[in-house]
């Protein structure tokens, strides 16, 4: 049940046995994969196939059960939320989290606040903190909105707030993006201004996507990770998981499969 290996460096990411048990349910169950440095790739499946649960086990946010969790050779099964991020680990969202009320500029600054150790004052006004101001509007012209910085949030299209989202997780500088259905809800042109952002950025960060749209996969991956019932199930090209009939199986309906 292991994934592809890399070109022998030290992996970026690296999940050995990972399991995760609710009671007697086990959503992700020994999965082993490894991401290269510099990477772009999907993990796929359909509903309940344990995506999420995979991405919160890498981030932090939940315990592992069983298995260990690296980060460029670094052992972080145990290691908190806050600590992965601060060892590189970005992660966005299915669902947006903004101030609604204030700028996009201003969003980005309190986000690039809490990441420094500049004391943040209510009476001291958002535009005189230059250092996070320069790092905030630096983000916003790698994710294409700058043009949109003193936009409120709330008035945004919800594909911008996304965007915007992709971008917090963008100022903590990470070596690892984990990115969890950044076109969730997206119309086709969102979808499409999404992808080319994604496709825009540094090619030295390696990129773990979850993702519905297949056609956004094909477009930004060179790699795809399928799960089927929280196991690793298959993997391979672009190509090749389109074109395996048991990965169509699973899609589609046609019959039982049994996991690799």
């Amino acid at each position: 049940m292991t994934g592809h290996a890399g070109d022998g460096a030290t992996p970026a990411v690296e999940c050995e046995g990972v399991t995760r048990r609710f009671g007697g349910l086990e959503a992700v169950s020994q999965v082993s994969l490894s991401l290269a440095a510099g990477e772009r790739r999907a993990i796929i499946g359909p509903n309940g196939a344990g995506k999420t649960t995979l991405f919160r086990l890498i981030s932090g946010e939940m315990p592992v059960t069983a298995g260990r969790v690296r980060l460029f050779g670094r052992d972080i099964t145990t290691t908190p939320c806050h600590r992965r991020t601060q060892l590189g680990l970005g992660r966005t969202f299915q669902i947006t989290n903004l101030f609604p009320t204030l700028s996009v500029l201003d969003n980005l600054v309190l986000a690039a606040l809490g990441l420094g150790r500049t004391k943040f004052s209510m009476l001291r006004p958002l535009w005189t903190y230059r250092e996070p101001r320069a790092r905030a509007l630096e983000t916003l012209d790698t994710v294409g909105l700058a043009d949109r910085r003193d936009g409120i949030v709330r008035t945004l299209s919800h594909g911008e707030q996304r965007q915007i989202e992709m971008a917090l997780a963008l100022l903590t500088r990470p070596r690892v993006l984990l990115l969890d259905e950044p076109t969730a809800g997206l119309s086709p042109a969102e979808s499409a201004l999404m992808t080319r952002a994604i496709q825009r950025l540094d090619r030295t960060i390696t990129i773990l996507l979850i993702e519905h749209d297949m056609d956004v996969v094909f477009d930004i991956v060179s790699r795809i990770t399928v799960l089927h019932l929280g196991r690793f199930f298959a993997e391979g090209s672009p190509a090749e998981v389109r074109q395996d009939p048991r990965v169509q199986e699973i899609y589609f309906g046609a019959g039982e499969v049994t996991p690799c």
